[in-house]
């Protein structure tokens, strides 16, 4: 298993993520940022607004474990678990690919084996589904990168009003406010993705073009409305490994071939 002791490839995708109605990616709980508003979105300590990577990230996996699950079983190597549904062969036990019982059966057989750590890690490797050797698990760290994605421009942050509704009277219940940028914000996307094989850049580059045509929201509200996006100037570079030529310049002057849209929808 190479996936981590050698350099065999970088997929770095850069865009802008526009937002096509209003968006909100809320700050959560108490916050020590002044605010005026019920519910505050997440801003940088300068007061920007900005979308954290492990949330569009979290989005983008979501969407391609649905795609993955109609196309295969899970099982090695194969398909998408879901650590949030029970396995309906295993009442107390959550349908993931690799389960807490599974390492420690595995970490009592190999204790006194001198080989140890690399037993488990070929263990994980062997045993995780198509998703989560590239998204990574609890026991496996993730091959793809999403930075924080910061707002281009500034951005303007709106304060709208909502209402909660009573079910059984169906009058107001409540009054509050809450923030959002506008459609029109902008945010700088910058995804970095390492050692994957074709059919797995495949998949990521399959999450991202559904992102590209407006079919994954993003945010909270999303029932109201918001959290429609779309990518723009959308740009791909690779560095293949195996080739040393090409390795060679990116290493010293950190160059790499840009990829088209064609040849990526070919992986």
């Amino acid at each position: 298993m190479s996936v981590w002791q050698e350099f065999t490839s970088r997929l770095e995708v850069s865009a802008s993520l526009v937002c096509e109605t209003g968006l909100r990616v809320g700050a959560g709980g108490e916050t020590s940022v002044p605010t005026a508003s019920d519910l505050p979105i997440l801003r940088t300590p300068g007061g920007d607004p900005y979308i954290p990577g492990s949330s569009l990230r979290g989005v983008v996996r979501v969407h391609v474990e649905r795609i993955v699950r109609a196309m295969e079983p899970v099982g090695q190597r194969r398909g998408a678990c879901n650590p949030l549904v029970l396995d309906p062969a295993k009442d107390s036990e959550f349908h993931s690919c690799i389960t807490a019982d599974d390492m420690s059966k595995q970490r009592d057989e190999a204790r006194e084996k001198p080989d140890r750590d690399a037993r488990l890690a070929a263990y994980v490797w062997d045993h995780s589904c198509r998703v989560c050797s590239i998204f990574g698990s609890a026991w496996l760290a993730s091959r793809v990168r999403f930075s924080d994605l910061p707002c281009v421009g500034g951005g303007r942050i709106e304060v709208r009003d909502g209402v909660s509704i009573h079910r059984d009277k169906e009058t107001v219940e409540n009054k509050y406010d809450f923030e959002a940028v506008p459609a029109g914000t902008r945010f700088a996307l910058s995804v970095s993705a390492e050692n994957l094989d074709e059919m797995e850049r495949g998949l990521l580059w399959l999450g991202l073009r559904e992102l590209q045509g407006g079919r994954v929201s993003v945010g909270g509200f999303k029932g109201r409305g918001l959290g429609s996006v779309s990518l723009a100037e959308v740009s791909l570079r690779l560095v293949d490994g195996r080739d040393r030529a090409a390795l060679r310049s990116f290493v010293l002057r950190g160059e790499m071939s840009a990829v088209g849209s064609e040849d990526a929808d070919h992986w």
